[in-house]
């Protein structure tokens, strides 16, 4: 049985499969947001990854999805926004790692997973898996 959180830092894979009806992982993404609440757990979620929601569902659902799905994560997630520092950071993180195909957006769940040392919860770790300091949460 899984220990109950303090905090997870979430990517976008989870939250797109929870606000969209017709994604493949939509009922294990709604189950484990239950989970999530039950236990209630904070959910830090970088900016970046609350711009790559929204634009995902813009295009792939609809303007109306897209905007409920605003309100309801500026309600619902703890949004941490990026400064300048942050930036700084990841722009080293992404110029050091010459290899690594990771997007802008993932080095900003890495840096919020690193600086709150709490587990990501995503669907893709093709991004994450080089990051061996990183831990991971899926719901049960």
């Amino acid at each position: 049985m899984q220990q109950t959180l303090k905090q997870l830092v979430l990517d976008a894979g989870p939250l797109i499969g929870l606000f969209s009806a017709n994604d493949r992982d939509h009922d294990v993404c709604k189950a484990g947001f239950e989970q999530l609440s039950q236990s209630r757990t904070i959910l830090l979620t970088p900016l970046p990854v609350i711009f790559e929601v929204y634009k995902w569902l813009l295009y792939r659902a609809t303007p109306t999805v897209a905007q409920i799905t605003l309100t309801v994560m500026h309600e619902s997630l703890h949004i941490v926004p990026i400064n300048q520092i942050d930036f700084h950071e990841i722009s080293a993180m992404v110029q050091t790692l010459l290899q690594w195909q990771g997007s802008l957006e993932d080095a900003s769940v890495i840096l919020l997973a690193q600086r709150y040392q709490c587990p990501v919860w995503t669907l893709n770790y093709r991004d994450f898996g080089m990051f061996k300091s990183l831990a991971f949460w899926n719901p049960l």
